[in-house]
């Protein structure tokens, strides 16, 4: 019986151990090393194996900061973040086996009474841990944030701050309690279990209010895509406006050039010639905003140097939010040109390739790579959730920019994704052979 017991024991410790890193991988990336992996679950075993007595202070204050420096050496992201997950899920896993070892044990001492079977009650009592991991794990599964969500470090510290007051009064209850005849009388001191309750009903709060602050965070940011790409569809199309209303008054300025005397007609003509409303205006597909847009971009690229190869085969106007299609456009072939500028005249090339039909409207915008001795492997991101390898990192090329201030520069491909996000599509970006590519597709909307 006694063997079966350990067996049983040590099944529940391992399979407790794995859900609670599976947990934290919700929460916060885990590096991909396998001695990292493994790292964390000796960790994760650790805490969920570790006996709590009210009154022995010993077992965790000596497990708690183990666990915090395994948590700093094997997941990823910023100290507040790594801190502040790693004292959340220690703290609720310290507070149920507190309750665990004191109550739900001395509830079956009830039963047992030889000292062998003292020690099955503790070994059964152990068995209450794979079930309680088990309902964290779905919990947090449900719940989760996005695993690319972002909190700023002051977001994080003011959760670190709110985390230090149950903690607080579950290293209280278990270190500042003095032992009698060197065993705890549950029944006499049922307020102890009320803290450890209230304590690990916090910490499971604590752990919901970061889904709930990353959910918020992204609709704030989603709102500030939107908003950027308004103003820039708006400053567009007034943009555009300009250049078929001054093109529409070609006539009056005839008249006047007829009318000025010859030392004034030069310097009137000069300057009609370096007006944007004389260029070459795009109706090369079937949605006005494309055209709108290309137009635009095809003055600046002229006046940059940058040489443009176009094969645009949409027919019909697209089935999109105006700015949504203006963001796309524009901040994809932003990209490209600032990129191009980098570049020496002759190299300065972008291609531009879309296709609507079939159900999917493709765009893909390419241009030489100005750091083309970096080598990247190219990654995906999806308008669904992803999962493994597909994800890109934290810091991946997607969120990059080379302009001195990334405060606020390097939203044009964040903006792309919220849209590939909204319309459930996918995009790829890659950089190989000298050349950095953008595909992107979208389901066509009925």
């Amino acid at each position: 019986m006694a063997i079966v017991l350990r067996l049983l024991h040590a099944g529940a410790v391992l399979s407790s151990a794995w859900l609670l890193m599976h947990t934290m991988s919700y929460m916060i990336e885990i590096s991909q090393k396998k001695r990292c992996r493994f790292l964390l679950f000796l960790g994760c075993s650790l805490l969920c194996s570790m006996i709590i007595f009210i009154g022995d202070p010993f077992n965790i204050l000596g497990t708690a900061p183990i666990f915090l420096i395994i948590v700093l050496l094997t997941c990823k992201g910023s100290f507040w973040k790594k801190v502040t997950i790693g004292l959340m899920f220690a703290s609720t896993i310290f507070s149920f086996n507190a309750l665990r070892d004191n109550y739900i044990h001395d509830f079956l001492l009830e039963t047992f009474e030889t000292f062998a079977q003292v020690q099955h009650g503790y070994l059964i009592s152990c068995l209450f841990s794979l079930p309680f991991a088990l309902v964290l794990y779905f919990c947090t599964r449900k719940f989760a944030p996005d695993k690319e969500y972002t909190l700023s470090g002051s977001m994080w510290r003011l959760l670190l701050l709110l985390t230090i007051t149950p903690l607080g009064i579950v290293l209280d209850v278990v270190t500042l309690f003095q032992l009698s005849d060197h065993y705890v009388n549950t029944q006499s001191h049922q307020e102890y279990a009320i803290l450890l309750l209230i304590s690990l009903f916090a910490f499971i709060s604590l752990l919901w209010c970061v889904t709930v602050l990353a959910r918020q965070q992204k609709l704030e940011q989603q709102s500030m895509f939107t908003e950027i790409n308004r103003k820039y569809y708006e400053a567009m199309e007034q943009q555009h406006f300009e250049v078929r209303r001054l093109k529409h008054d070609l006539a009056n300025h005839m008249q006047v050039l007829s009318a000025l005397p010859e030392e004034q007609r030069e310097s009137y003509v000069r300057e009609l010639a370096g007006n944007a409303a004389f260029s070459q205006s795009f109706a090369c597909c079937g949605d006005p905003t494309v055209n709108a847009v290309l137009t635009v971009k095809r003055s600046v690229m002229e006046r940059c140097r940058i040489r443009m190869k176009m094969d645009l085969q949409i027919p019909a106007q697209l089935p999109y939010d105006k700015t949504d299609i203006c963001a796309l456009y524009a901040n994809a072939l932003d990209n490209a040109m600032e990129a191009c500028m980098k570049l020496d005249e002759t190299q300065r090339e972008i291609c531009l390739k879309c296709r609507a039909g079939k159900g999917l409207f493709c765009l893909e915008v390419s241009n030489p790579d100005p750091s083309s001795s970096r080598k990247q492997t190219p990654f995906h991101t999806e308008g669904q959730a992803a999962s493994g390898s597909d994800k890109p990192p934290e810091h991946s090329l997607l969120f990059l920019t080379s302009k001195p201030d990334k405060t606020n520069h390097g939203y044009g491909l964040k903006s792309i994704q919220d849209i590939i996000t909204r319309y459930h599509g996918h995009m790829e970006i890659k950089a190989e052979n000298g050349i950095f590519d953008l595909f992107l597709y979208l389901p066509l909307l009925k």
